[in-house]
């Protein structure tokens, strides 16, 4: 009876190692097509099939999580080479970009929980490398596209990812109006086409970080929210001003 239960063994062992060498075989060449899915799930999005590019999406990133060996939404920049893998980290940051803006589009409650878990990738997958400013720049753009639903995730993370001189304007979002935000932007922007203007943005940049620093750090939370509100309100009122004088203004033309 021992020979027969060997063979049985002996064959039971085979067929395990062959069907691991299979499985071994479809991740790698599930691996090695993960471009392509990523690339038809971007393909799809920009079609309008967001259904059909969410299933790619998902399925590109499980296939990462499988070969990183880490577990769901546990994907980070640490599991990469931030030089050898800078397309691979691309292409990452802009599908949790599709994906935000495709749960912004629900109003249900897990799906505001994934949309802001997909700007936190977003974020997680922009800050800190050359694209970030590209980065930045989309939400921006985004937010005031009039096309944006949850305004309040993506202007947390503009704040996280943008690299802007008005600190003290960037410190009141979200609760400053973003057209006001846009509004300061715009002025400061042409204060430094000449030389006065432009002294003026200097040395705004260099004090409004050490205030904001200094509001941080030595206040309470309480007189933080405070003085928020009150920077808050100060720009509004400045920025609607601004606006006014604008419209005002004799045309150059």
């Amino acid at each position: 009876m021992s020979e027969p239960l060997s063979a049985k063994q002996a064959l039971r062992s085979r067929l395990e190692e062959q069907l691991k060498k299979q499985e071994e075989e479809q991740r790698k060449e599930l691996l090695r097509k993960r471009i392509e899915i990523a690339k038809e799930g971007a393909r799809l999005y920009h079609s309008g099939k967001v259904i059909e590019a969410l299933k790619y999406y998902q399925r590109y990133l499980l296939i990462l999580e499988l070969w990183k060996k880490c577990g769901r939404d546990e994907l980070s920049p640490v599991h990469f080479d931030k030089s050898k893998d800078l397309y691979e980290l691309v292409l990452i940051s802009g599908i949790y970009w599709d994906l935000a803006r495709l749960y912004d589009r629900g109003k249900r409650g897990h799906q505001v929980k994934e949309l802001k878990m997909m700007l936190n990738k977003f974020v997680l997958f922009s800050k800190g490398f050359p694209f970030q400013p590209l980065s930045s720049e989309a939400i921006r753009r985004y937010i005031g596209s009039g096309k944006c639903h949850s305004s309040e995730p993506f202007k947390e993370a503009y704040k996280e990812l943008s690299g802007d001189g008005c600190f003290i304007a960037t410190m009141t979002l979200p609760e400053l109006e973003w057209e006001d935000y846009e509004t300061l932007r715009r002025v400061r922007d042409r204060l430094k086409t000449n030389r006065y203007g432009a002294f003026i943005v200097r040395a705004y940049e260099n004090l409004s970080p050490k205030f904001v620093s200094w509001v941080r750090t030595q206040l309470s939370e309480r007189t933080q929210c405070f003085v928020r509100t009150l920077c808050r309100k100060s720009l509004t009122a400045a920025a609607r001003a601004l606006k006014a004088l604008d419209r005002f203004a004799p045309d150059e033309n």
